[in-house]
């Protein structure tokens, strides 16, 4: 009897599909609907362009040597490349590739997935200070103006600064002086205090 019970029950483990290995979750990209209405009041307005493929290369090969400056003389040092992003719905950026489908090719657009590729937290506080920094360094546009908008729109900025070593340097903004934990707390109604007699 225990031989026939473990024949069964061997073969019913053996039959029992095994489960599929679980896939990392990727951490809650909070601030990506704030930051791309951010780009569509602030950023976009007036640099609706559309670049060629080659511009956009360009520009991609001019922001990783100024990003990248220690290293992109180097043997092996290469931007990322651009693709056309045929097929593509969206525009998407890493230190690999840049895929932009026709209707992302704008300077914009582009800087935004370059930003992707430089800051490894989504639209967190580090890619939101290289952006801020691409769009000063390459668009003009005056970083204390978007930070101020920035904060206006409850969005964390982190600090971005260009190193000695020639190369931009990103952090998060310190504990405690988020934008967004001044925003809601600033917005936030104050309760009434309690009388004391």
């Amino acid at each position: 009897m225990p031989t026939r019970l473990l024949r069964i029950l061997t073969g019913f483990v053996a039959t029992v599909p095994r489960s599929s290995p679980r896939r990392r979750r990727r951490p809650a990209d909070r601030q990506r609907a704030r930051v791309y209405r951010w780009e569509q009041a602030v950023v976009f307005p007036g640099r609706d362009g559309l670049l060629d493929l080659a511009a956009c290369r360009s520009l991609v090969e001019a922001v990783y040597r100024w990003a990248e400056a220690d290293r992109a003389g180097t043997p092996g040092w290469a931007p990322p490349r651009v693709t056309d992003g045929r097929g593509r719905r969206h525009a998407c950026g890493s230190r690999e590739v840049v895929k932009l489908p026709r209707w992302a090719r704008t300077a914009p657009i582009v800087l935004h997935e370059c930003a992707h590729g430089l800051a490894a937290d989504q639209h967190g506080p580090c890619f939101v200070a290289a952006y801020v920094a691409l769009l000063e360094r390459f668009l003009g546009m005056d970083g204390a103006a978007l930070r101020a908008s920035l904060a206006a729109a409850g969005i964390a900025c982190g600090e971005a600064r260009y190193g000695p070593a020639g190369r931009l340097e990103l952090r998060a903004a310190q504990a405690g002086r988020s934008p967004t934990k001044v925003m809601k707390r600033s917005t936030r109604p104050s309760a009434p205090k309690a009388k004391t007699s």
